[in-house]
């Protein structure tokens, strides 16, 4: 049954939401490109091919503005333009009360409704009552520490303990990414950016544990801990935009725990580094299941986080098209897979 392409929206053109126009343009049929919004203003007024770097001509003049994308009357947006809800929440329902879909590699909307009840409520009001489905996917949370681990426990007789690691090379990132996770400052100004929130880290460790627990019907203790132990250079540590002078962070380890029936149940563990292998990690995932029947995985050279999540929101959008309106998370939808037509796929 041909029932034409499927119009798809974009909104953020940062390295996620490039990375999944790209994928788009040059492996991907069976859609059309209504519109296409960005902040960065030098892709404004330039045709999305341009803009994002792909020698696939295709797509539209990029506008600054969520309203001409959803003008455009498209069917699902890929909307990639934050990590935090209290940054995208308001734009997320737009979208949902204007019954377009969403797919998003914001992190808290992966599994909001422990510690974002109120914006989880609000979002799933707006898109039942639009007819749409909102799902925030990427590669962790979305994938490794949660999609990807709970797959693996299907194999287990019981799940004693879990352990996750990953180790990534961040070199290539941009200086604003580094400063947002935690790169280039003295150990003083880590701890106190750390205890004020504007070093984050990693986002999305206890949207991932919550996932996992959920979904193998167990109850945390209580909130997800996290912890952070800064690495400091002893030598300059080059990145893209110069060096990260010695006595500065060029990484740290974060370490996320949850506890059920006191006792540790379950650990992750993510180093992000400038040299990872210079300083000993080996840039793998890897993923520890303790039973029974125990099993480990191991993915070498582990996941790179732009491709990966780019490809998971894009591979994403057959799901959500056919899921049921309200706010999803991981485990309501069938994993995502690579597809090739989107106007003849199974699931739609």
């Amino acid at each position: 049954m041909n029932r034409g392409p499927v119009r798809i929206g974009l909104c953020g053109l940062g390295s996620i939401g490039s990375a999944a126009a790209r994928l788009l343009l040059e492996h991907r049929t069976g859609f059309d490109i209504v519109g296409a919004a960005t902040k960065e203003p030098d892709a404004v007024g330039r045709p999305l091919h341009e803009a994002v770097g792909s020698a696939v001509p295709g797509g539209p003049t990029v506008t600054g503005d969520l309203e001409d994308v959803l003008a455009a009357d498209p069917q699902v947006i890929v909307y990639a333009t934050g990590s935090f809800l209290r940054d995208t929440e308001d734009d997320i329902v737009d979208c949902a009360q204007a019954g377009v879909d969403v797919v998003s590699p914001c992190e808290e909307l992966a599994f909001p409704f422990t510690r974002h009840a109120p914006a989880a409520a609000r979002i799933d009001a707006a898109a039942r009552a639009g007819g749409a489905t909102v799902l925030g996917t990427g590669v962790n949370p979305g994938f490794l520490f949660d999609s990807l681990l709970v797959a693996a426990t299907g194999v287990s007789w019981d799940v004693r303990t879990i352990r996750g690691q990953r180790a990534v090379d961040v070199s290539g990132f941009g200086e604003n990414i580094h400063r947002r996770l935690g790169i280039g400052y003295t150990p003083e100004e880590f701890e106190k950016g750390h205890e004020a929130g504007t070093i984050a880290g990693h986002v999305g460790f206890p949207e991932s544990i919550e996932l996992v627990c959920e979904r193998l019907g167990l109850l945390l203790d209580g909130p997800v801990t996290e912890r952070f132990e800064p690495f400091v250079a002893e030598t300059p540590a080059p990145t893209r935009y110069g060096e990260v002078p010695a006595g500065r962070t060029e990484g740290f380890l974060q370490r996320a725990t949850g506890y059920v029936g006191g006792d540790l149940f379950v650990q992750m563990d993510l180093v992000l580094h400038l040299r990872p292998e210079s300083a000993g990690f080996k840039t793998v995932d890897s993923l520890a299941i303790e039973g029974r029947h125990p099993v480990n995985l191991t993915l070498s050279p582990g996941m790179d986080a732009i491709p990966a999540t780019s490809a998971q929101l894009v591979n994403s959008i057959p799901g959500v098209l056919e899921a049921a309106p309200g706010l999803r998370t991981v485990k309501d939808l069938p994993a995502a897979g690579a597809w090739h037509d989107l106007q003849t796929h199974p699931f739609r």
